[in-house]
């Protein structure tokens, strides 16, 4: 009999009702495969570049090929060798930054102040036009201008025209819909969107002498964002993690002018149990095919991540000393070099985030599925053998992974306690018919399996089958 093993994190607030969780795998469709659904495991990461002690909070891929990342209070330009340089410094060392660009320039905000580099000298320096605020949120950039938010206020300002350095003190507007403070401005499909803590508006450029931006009729929603770090434009879109007056931790695509639920009751508690969740951090990337939005820190229990193509959620982690799961290690990405370069939110490592690499850098990257329960309406079943369609021979020629296993635990209580685990092989290099199987597990009215990969090996799951 098949059950099911491939589906989302969604592990409701009581565990007999449902406890599923993806952690470090995630959900692929074919409907021309062998079966409809597999579970594959998220990229791994290697060590591409140290840029000073980090933590590494933020990372931009400028459109003239190069690269930067922000380590603690330094600003480092990446090399496509892997090789970091310092340019600069800010005055704080945490906390996320914003980054954007103008062609000629590229502008840092650290929540507070706003950095200017200029490509052609690499002069890097605070901005000091006395017209500049003295507090900003985030920076954005749109057809020529740069825009930042003014903190604890409705207001947002925008530079002189291809110029981070120099700023107007009448160059501001207020998002005027209503009279919430304005916590970020993001650039999407080249509109300012203007998000509050309790509504949206969207403005456009009309090439007005006096100021060029202009909010557009009717283009304001009764949602704001929980954390300024949490929207980002993606899929011809924008995304962020929502806020009203009414509560917090809705996630929400833009269809229009419209937000749009995309998050489920599960990922929404998650976010609510967050413990500073008005500094959670969105990152996006493509591979395959498939486009993700990456939610973490900001408290989370484990980073959250939305698979667009899919519409469903997983969980990214990483697994401490103790055993036990965090958010993933990537505080952010950049696309680079033909690479997908990631930011250790620890320290100053960036790695290579790539399907072909199986580990944490050099620490083991923990896979883990629990599947949902098992029961016919009451009814005591034997559960004689459990076989898992991996596929096998996937093992490395030496060292750990030689011979990589699999480990599964049960629970009979709705996975409120889980059984000791029993592992076997997935098989050696070149094992390819190597079957995974439990046997004998026991008799039980209702059954949880949950299994877990820790070897750094290839692993994709397609099908369960149980008799």
């Amino acid at each position: 009999m098949k059950i099911g093993l491939v589906g989302p994190s969604y592990q409701q607030r009581s565990l007999p009702f449902d406890a599923q969780r993806s952690i470090n795998l995630y959900p692929i469709l074919d409907e021309m495969g062998k079966e409809v659904a597999a579970l594959y495991g998220t990229p791994g990461k290697s060590l591409f570049a140290t840029a000073g002690v980090g933590p590494i909070r933020g990372e931009f891929a400028s459109t003239n090929g190069r690269a930067f990342a922000v380590s603690a209070s330094g600003l480092y330009e990446v090399e496509n060798d892997g090789t970091t340089a310092l340019l600069g410094s800010l005055d704080g060392s945490s906390g996320a930054v914003t980054i954007a660009e103008n062609g000629t320039q590229l502008a840092i905000c650290d929540g507070a102040k706003l950095y200017i580099l200029t490509y052609s000298t690499n002069a890097f320096v605070k901005v000091s036009d006395p017209d500049f605020p003295s507090s900003v949120g985030v920076v954005a950039y749109i057809d020529g201008y740069f825009l930042v938010n003014e903190n604890l206020t409705g207001r947002f300002y925008v530079s002189a025209l291809n110029d981070g350095l120099s700023w107007d003190a009448l160059d501001f507007a207020t998002a005027e819909g209503s009279p919430d403070n304005l916590i970020a401005v993001v650039n999407a499909v080249g509109q300012a969107w203007l998000f509050g803590s309790e509504t949206t508006e969207i403005w456009t450029n009309t090439g007005d002498s006096s100021f060029p931006f202009r909010r557009i009729s009717g283009a304001k929603m009764e949602v704001g964002i929980l954390s300024p770090y949490s929207a980002t434009h993606i899929d011809n879109s924008v995304m962020w993690v929502g806020r009203d007056n009414e509560g917090q931790g809705i996630v929400y695509k833009a269809q229009g002018f419209s937000p749009i639920r995309i998050s489920t009751t599960p990922i929404e508690r998650l976010i609510q149990q967050a413990t500073s969740p008005e500094t959670i951090r969105a990152w996006t990337y493509q591979e395959e095919g498939n486009t993700f939005f990456v939610l973490t820190e900001g408290g989370l229990a484990t980073s959250l991540v939305y698979d667009l193509t899919t519409q469903q959620w997983h969980e990214r982690a990483y697994l401490n000393v103790d055993g036990n799961f965090e958010p993933d290690l990537a505080s952010s990405c950049m696309f680079a070099f033909g690479k997908h370069l990631v930011g250790d939110r620890r320290n100053g490592k960036i790695y290579e985030m790539s399907m072909d690499y199986y580990a944490d850098g050099d620490e083991a990257l923990c896979r883990e599925r629990t599947y949902t329960h098992l029961s016919d309406e009451g009814q005591r079943i034997r559960y004689s053998k459990l076989e898992i369609g991996f596929e096998t021979g996937v093992g490395l020629q030496s060292g750990q992974g030689s011979n990589p296993l699999v480990a599964l635990t049960l629970s009979k209580d709705g996975g409120r306690t889980w059984s000791d685990a029993y592992t076997a092989s997935i098989g050696a290099a070149g094992q390819y018919q190597k079957k995974v199987e439990f046997r004998r597990l026991g008799v039980a009215e209702q059954m949880t399996f949950r299994i877990r990969i820790t070897d750094p090996v290839k692993v994709a799951i397609i099908g369960s089958y149980l008799s």
